[in-house]
């Protein structure tokens, strides 16, 4: 396999969402529990189009672990201009993940995007780092 076989494996293709709309798809990750012991998860990821940008995150509030949507597939404030959280209803900008309100230690967990033609590419792991211990 080549390298350039070996790097198109660690992406999926995805529909891109509407503007002001989201399109979710499937990670895998890896979380580093506090004892140091690694464990392998399945998570959500969404793919946000505003303002005709796209950002990729994880479907995870940064201050409770639990996934975003409000109501299943639905993210957006009434508004359409933020992003909440259902859990404790922080308030995320849709382009930099920056918590904006609410009880959040951090912004959003971002994931890379890949636009590539008329592809939306976004990784099949979600195992960059950048994910929170527990």
């Amino acid at each position: 396999m080549s390298e350039n076989d070996a790097d198109q494996a660690r992406w999926q293709r995805i529909e891109r969402p509407l503007e002001g709309q989201v399109t979710s798809f499937d990670l895998k990750a890896t979380l580093v529990l506090s004892t140091g012991k690694q464990i392998e998860i399945s998570e959500q990821g969404v793919l946000v189009c505003y303002q005709g940008e796209l950002r990729a995150w994880r479907n995870r509030c940064p201050h409770a672990g639990s996934p975003l949507d409000w109501n299943p597939g639905r993210f957006f404030t009434e508004e359409g201009d933020l992003l909440v959280c259902h859990t404790h209803g922080a308030l995320f900008n849709p382009l930099s993940g920056d918590c904006l309100s609410g009880p959040c230690p951090r912004g959003l967990f971002p994931i890379e995007v890949k636009e590539e033609r008329d592809e939306i590419l976004v990784p099949l792991s979600a195992d960059d780092g950048d994910a929170p211990d527990y």
